[in-house]
Formats: C-alpha cells, structure tokens, sequence
C-alpha cells in the first residue's frame, strides 16, 4: 500500500509492502474488501462512502477505483459535521421527551399518580433510579422510589430530611436553590433501592410548584453508569420544573375539592325521611 503525507499522519504504520488490514480500522479494512469484492452490484446499488473512528477523531472515507484494479480510498474529516448531527438528535429526543412528560403528568390531577409518574420517567430517561419526596406536615415524608424498568412504590420515611445536604432546603423551597450533589456515602439507607448496588453519583434537584415547593426529586447512578454531566443536569431541572408544576396543581386540586366538600355538606339544609 501507498499513502501521502497527510495520511502517514493517521496511519503512521503504513509503509509500502503492509497490508491495509495491518494498519487501518477494522472498518476501512472491511469497507475496502467489499469495494474489491469480483461482482460488485450495480453502481447505483453500490456505496459511495464509508465512515468510521480513526485517531479519536471521525472521518468519511470515499473509494475510487482505478483501472488496474487497485483502490484509492479519500479521507474526509467530518467530526465537526457529526458532533452536530448528534447534539441535533439529541436535543430532538429531548424535546420530544419533556413534550411526553409534560402530557403524561398534565393528564391527571391526582398527587400520587403524579409522583409516580415523575419517578418512572426519571428512571427511564435520567438516571438508574429516582426518589420523588414531597414535603411533609409531619414526622413522615411520603417518597415514591422507582429502579429502571421496574413499578414505583410509595413509603413514608420518618426521617429528618435537614439531615441530607440539600434535601431541607429543596423541600422547603425558599431560597431558590440549584441542584446539589451528594457524597453517596454519606446518604442514608433509605435513600439507596433495595437491590441497586453500589451508588456512583447521586443529585438532589428541587421540585418548583406554583408558589410553593411541590417536593425534591432525587437521582441515582451506578458506578458503571458514570456521574451526571453539566448538560444532564441542566436536562433534569427542566424535566423537574414540569413535574414540580403538575404535583403543585394536583394538590391545588386536592385541596379545593376537600374544601367544596366542606362547605357543600355544611350549605345543604337537612332532609328529613
């Protein structure tokens, strides 16, 4: 094989004599055996580029055969093009994962199935496992816990949440506060499924109700899984500010049906038999 300056830059073991197979990708090597293939299909049939890694960067790579037979493949650099491609598709699935979200919390305006709602699709999407914690009146904070792929399930945890770096202040709500992250080591069991395993990272990010905190919600990865981007987290506060919107209008709900019910029954006059 023969290659320019340029591309002895990429292939710095390419000399004259070794083989493409000895010094390319698998993918460039696969890719110049079907081009060399005896019966080519027709040409309209027949790829006219190929694309793959090569030196951490991505590059199209475009044969043309010559007359003896032989193949001289063209490499083009199309990192840049790909890395939008993919931010592009990326925020598309995004979008169109809030849009569901959005319609999956807004379609009922019970609390409960709300806060279900918020840990699945946070476990799908987001994290390995998610706890949706909403304020508490109480001794006990209601807490839905969802794994991936699995059913949510509600507990009531005696527990004090100012305990938890950040979980006070993001049940509370006031001041505004941005999501925090956790030490897993340092949180308690509670916080951690039974059967997920060792914790990787873990982020408490505040649930925003109308005017009122509508709760925190809490995101788990496995080591494995690595820790959450900036990006990523920036996603969460989104998918947060709608889940908190739908669970601050569900207990809104709640609270004014309980309250016509009061008066309703207090209003009617007696109805004797």
């Amino acid at each position: 094989m023969r290659c320019n300056k340029a591309a002895a830059v990429l292939l710095p073991q390419a000399t004259p004599g070794r083989s493409l197979a000895e010094v390319a990708p698998s993918w460039l090597d696969a890719a110049h055996r079907t081009v060399r293939l005896p019966r080519q299909k027709p040409a309209t049939e027949t790829r006219t580029s190929f694309s793959g890694a090569l030196g951490g960067r991505r590059f199209e790579a475009h044969p043309s055969v010559r007359d003896d037979g032989t193949v001289a493949w063209w490499l083009v650099d199309d990192t840049d093009h790909q890395l939008v491609r993919d931010a592009l598709h990326l925020e598309r699935e995004r979008t169109a994962f809030l849009a569901k979200a959005s319609s999956a919390l807004l379609s009922s305006l019970n609390l409960g199935r709300c806060m279900e709602v918020t840990a699945r699709m946070a476990s799908e999407s987001l994290a390995d496992a998610a706890l949706v914690i909403a304020p508490t009146r109480g001794q006990r904070m209601p807490v839905v816990t969802c794994l991936r792929g699995g059913v949510p399930s509600l507990a009531h945890e005696t527990a004090d949440p100012n305990d938890v770096p950040g979980l006070g202040e993001a049940l509370r709500g006031f001041p505004p506060v941005p999501s925090r992250w956790i030490d897993p080591s340092t949180a308690p069991r509670w916080m951690v499924p039974e059967g997920f395993g060792p914790v990787g990272s873990m982020v408490i990010t505040p649930l925003p109700g109308h005017g009122v905190p509508a709760g925190a919600l809490v995101l788990l990865r496995t080591a494995r899984s690595g820790a959450f981007t900036e990006e990523e987290e920036v996603f969460a506060q989104l998918f947060a500010a709608r889940a908190g919107a739908a669970m601050s209008a569900a207990r809104l709900y709640a609270e004014q049906t309980a309250i016509t019910e009061v008066l309703t029954r207090e209003l009617l006059p007696p109805v004797l038999h």
